[in-house]
């Protein structure tokens, strides 16, 4: 065993000498254990049959350390159990050149493209599926093409998009989870993180020409077990970034992680673009600063969609909306956002009978089912002969399920107070 794989054996050991490193993302299914490594002939035996040869380091962790076990999520798949040759789509499947390539950026449109383009469709041609993270998540290994020997998490829905991780081979990879696994670093992203410590990371996010790396960067950051005070102060630069997608991913990682940026989020709520207000008001919402609820109420004015359900939601999340607040919503042409406004409407403040009157005869069923909904929240009995009437005309069977319950409810127990 040469230097590298007596580290990871090392490390192995270590990990599983630390009961506190069962509670890390998917531990418990894997408990540190691995399997018994396989034979030279059956690993030979894999190759001739695909007509491929596998990546050297891959090559040797199955000769030599293990057929899967610990790793990533729920750790590392055993060779026999990374492919379903009922799913392969045609003869030759590993042996086709993977699509995937380092350096490419993958839209969330990729998927469905490559499929369109192919005579033999199959996006995970050439690839190992090498670690389940979860549902539809995947880390696959390719062992076909010009991207030989790299990783790429995939989700198997096609969205979000792939990417293809910076480290240069299995080993390299591996060895990285368990560095960063005991480093105290959240290994539950480990699938889509950059390599690197803080230091690393704040470079990329700085400066690198990439914005999807500088975006990548920030969520690299949120990996790590607690953020430098010059960590946070760039967290609260970038979201100056030229590039919206960096300004809003870095917005949403200060909500989700709690970096306190609320001043620069503040400044955002005026950002030219949708997204960026929108994880804006989020940022102030979760760290429930004093003026979150002024800034909220100015943004429901907003054009865009997300923009005032990220509003609406601030206000309800701080017991301050009213009927006022989402009458303009209610009337808004796109009925997603009437939609929102009248689940809203369940809590606010204020008279709403005839704003829920006026969403009862909805073009839209699904308005009107919330209406029904939001009616029978606050225990709006007024509008009962509305109801009652409705029921002989309407023809959509989600909302006729709706008005049967609340009719039945409201004929056979004594009325409540209502919400005001």
């Amino acid at each position: 065993m040469d230097a590298q794989l007596s580290r990871i054996a090392d490390k192995l050991t270590q990990a599983a000498a630390d009961p506190g490193l069962l509670e890390s993302f998917g531990a418990r299914t894997h408990g540190f254990r691995m399997n018994p490594p396989l034979s030279e002939s059956t690993v030979a035996g894999f190759e001739t049959e695909h007509g491929v040869v596998l990546p050297e380091g891959y090559r040797r962790f199955l000769l030599e350390v293990a057929d899967g076990g610990a790793g990533p999520s729920y750790g590392l798949v055993p060779l026999a159990e990374a492919y379903d040759t009922a799913a392969d789509s045609f003869a030759g499947h590993f042996a086709e050149p993977s699509p995937f390539v380092p350096g490419i950026v993958y839209a969330d449109d990729w998927w469905d493209r490559f499929v369109e383009s192919q005579d033999r469709p199959d996006p995970l041609q050439g690839t190992l599926s090498i670690v389940h993270h979860g549902c539809t998540g995947h880390t696959q290994l390719v062992i076909s093409g010009p991207g030989r020997g790299r990783l790429v998490a995939i989700d198997y829905n096609g969205v979000p998009a792939p990417y293809v991780l910076e480290d240069p081979d299995f080993l390299t990879w591996y060895e990285r989870w368990l560095d960063e696994l005991l480093a105290g670093y959240d290994v539950g992203e480990f699938g889509c993180k950059l390599p690197g410590d803080e230091a690393t990371l704040l470079d990329i996010l700085a400066a690198d020409p990439s914005a999807e790396r500088r975006a990548r960067a920030a969520t690299s950051l949120r990996c790590l077990p607690q953020l430098s005070p010059a960590a946070v102060r760039a967290f609260a630069t970038a979201v100056t970034d030229p590039s919206a997608l960096v300004r809003a991913t870095v917005l949403e990682c200060g909500w989700r992680s709690e970096i306190p940026i609320t001043a620069a989020a503040r400044v955002a709520l005026n950002d030219p673009e949708a997204s960026v207000r929108a994880q804006a008001i989020r940022v102030l919402r979760v760290s429930r600063t004093t003026d979150h609820t002024e800034r909220a109420r100015a943004l429901l004015e907003d054009h865009d969609r997300e923009v005032a359900w990220q509003a609406m939601w601030a206000l309800a999340d701080s017991g301050d909306i009213t009927v006022a607040d989402l009458a303009p919503l209610a009337a808004r042409p796109d009925p997603s956002t009437r939609v929102s406004a009248l689940h809203y409407l369940a809590k606010a403040r204020g008279d709403a009978t005839d704003l829920i009157t006026r969403a009862l005869g909805d073009e839209q069923p699904n308005v009107r089912r919330t209406a029904i909904q939001t009616a029978e929240r606050r225990d709006e009995r007024v509008l009962l002969p509305i109801l009652q009437h409705m029921i002989r005309s309407e023809t959509d069977t989600y909302v006729l399920v709706n008005l049967r319950r609340v009719i039945s409810a409201w004929t056979d127990t004594p009325s409540t107070t209502r919400s005001s």
